[in-house]
């Protein structure tokens, strides 16, 4: 693996210094820098610069991605670098952890659209009102939901918007989708589940209207989708990520040191 693309959040100055300084290091220990086709792209940046690099790949990177955190959170860069030297002689040595996509289809009459997401969907009413939809696992009835929207999260993206609106941590190992409620309505004539939902990722999630109004669909918190629908299907994507990242890796530290 010694084709390597350097993608850097130009918005950062800490990330074009450090890629600068990875750059000279890789090109050192014999590896080359490409613009296509690479066996490893570095992502330098925040938990916003991989979503970006996502965005615009399609959410298909045919290679293995790095992240080194160069902004607050950073909750999906995985590395701190501190020794340049080090990390790159340390990179044949790195883990594989492979990150499953979940995917989203909107069928609107014989029009169908499928998006992809590293970390969540967020369904909502288009203009900020009440959103209502029957909410359906593998074909079978759940409930008729109604509230501000619902966020169907990846284990990814369980520490992202699933988190402030009350969803849980999801450890990434664990091959669910979770299905949260944003401020579900529940009294005497309505009844939504008011916490979240974890399925397995093998089950299929249905949505159909429960009236004539227009929803706004996020993906990874970029709008996708504005319009009506008849139908939609949120399943496990045959789309996947491949980080490269240290044995010594701990969510439990993630958890600790980023969340609380």
């Amino acid at each position: 693996m010694k084709r390597v693309e350097l993608y850097v959040n130009s918005t950062k100055q800490k990330a074009i210094m450090l890629s600068n300084q990875i750059q000279e290091e890789l090109l050192k220990s014999g590896y080359e820098i490409v613009r296509e086709a690479p066996d490893i792209i570095i992502g330098f940046g925040g938990d916003g610069t991989l979503l970006n690099l996502l965005r615009e790949r399609t959410y298909s990177l045919g290679a293995k991605y790095i992240g080194i955190n160069c902004g607050t959170l950073g909750f999906m860069q995985d590395f701190e670098v501190t020794d340049i030297h080090q990390f790159v002689q340390d990179i044949p040595n790195y883990i594989q952890q492979k990150i499953n996509l979940i995917s989203l289809e909107a069928i609107n009459g014989k029009e169908k659209k499928v998006f992809n997401a590293l970390n969540d969907f967020n369904i909502q009413n288009k203009n900020n009102k009440t959103f209502r939809a029957k909410v359906e696992i593998s074909n079978e009835f759940l409930e008729d939901y109604i509230g501000t929207g619902i966020i169907f999260s990846t284990p990814t993206g369980s520490t992202a918007h699933n988190l402030s609106a009350g969803g849980s941590v999801i450890f990434p190992e664990i091959e669910v989708i979770q299905i949260t409620p944003r401020e579900a309505i529940a009294n005497r004539e309505m009844h939504c589940l008011p916490k979240s939902i974890c399925i397995p990722r093998n089950l299929t999630v249905s949505l159909s209207p429960n009236n004539e109004e227009e929803i706004e669909i996020l993906s990874d918190a970029d709008t996708v989708y504005t319009g009506k629908y008849e139908r939609i299907n949120i399943y496990k994507s045959n789309l996947s990520l491949t980080k490269l990242t240290d044995k010594n890796s701990s969510f439990v530290k993630k958890i600790r040191e980023k969340l609380i």
